[in-house]
């Protein structure tokens, strides 16, 4: 079941930020507001150039996915949900492309929960009977996640729209958790339900970078 469900991994108050950075006083040509789509969800933003090669940027991104599909006599109900507040600093090394790193704040996790629907259900690779029984699980993310990459746009050279993209990774190992129902507790016993676990915790490490692609449009005041 750990595979399943690690195949699923990988709002914020953080928008009043964004408002008082676009609201505070600046010179007229130096803000950018910028909306766009990605891996990592939605995304809304500020940005600022703060040197000649230098830029910094805070987003909104936002993202609640899910997906319910039947596999090996199991019903799964399955949801990815980002809400973070993110900051980063670019470095120009043209006019638009950019090297950017920074960081993401908030919540970012997948759950799943798996129902029997042919009377049993497997764990720890043993097929035990559990009609009506089910066992939720959960990955959750370090609540402050790295970010490096690179990018285009964002330069604010010149007054009116534009387009930016990024591709980077999001650097963090996520802490993997499942709770079964009583009867399938009793069913399985802690030892099976422990290495379950620790099955999951296993696939959940190989995520240890979640990729962050987005692109979107920019207008610079």
């Amino acid at each position: 079941m750990s595979t399943y469900v690690g195949e699923f991994l990988q709002r914020v108050s953080g928008l009043s930020l964004l408002a008082i950075l676009a609201l505070a006083p600046r010179p007229a040509d130096a803000v950018e507001l910028f909306g766009g789509i990605g891996t990592t969800g939605l995304e809304i933003g500020v940005g600022e150039r703060v040197g000649p090669n230098t830029g910094l940027r805070l987003s909104g991104e936002f993202l609640d996915l899910s997906r319910d599909f039947e596999r090996n006599g199991a019903s799964y109900d399955t949801k990815l949900k980002f809400s973070t507040l993110a900051v980063y600093g670019d470095y120009f090394l043209g006019d638009r492309f950019r090297l950017t790193a920074g960081a993401q704040f908030g919540t970012r996790k997948a759950s799943g929960n798996a129902v029997a629907s042919n009377g049993t259900i497997t764990i720890n690779g043993v097929t035990y009977p559990a009609a009506g029984e089910s066992v939720d699980a959960e990955a959750k993310f370090p609540s402050t996640t790295p970010y490096l990459g690179i990018g285009w746009g964002h330069a604010q050279t010149g007054q009116g729209l534009s387009f930016y993209v990024d591709a980077g990774v999001l650097v963090g190992k996520a802490d993997a958790k499942i709770t079964p129902s009583a009867g399938l507790l009793a069913a399985a016993g802690q030892a099976n339900i422990d290495a379950e676990q620790r099955n999951l915790q296993e696939s959940v490490d190989k995520l240890k970078l979640f990729p962050a692609v987005k692109f979107g449009i920019g207008y610079k005041f």
